[in-house]
């Protein structure tokens, strides 16, 4: 039987929606947000394309581990 190894690798993730708007979008490796301004509040597709635009060009900074 097939393991499934679970991608810890940074992904998109919309975490919350004004109706079907996504507002706040973040990474799920870093935990970096990400907003959509409010002049997109009427655009869904173009509101979505912008935070993973976001999403896509940021660079994950992890805190440091070490003691």
């Amino acid at each position: 039987m097939a393991q499934i190894v679970p991608n810890d690798g940074p992904q998109f993730a919309v975490l919350k929606k004004l109706g079907r708007i996504p507002v706040m979008a973040g990474c799920t490796r870093c935990g970096l947000k990400f907003f959509t301004p409010s002049m997109m509040f009427n655009d869904d597709f173009g509101a979505e394309q912008y935070l993973r635009a976001k999403f896509d060009s940021h660079k994950c900074h992890l805190p440091s581990t070490s003691d």
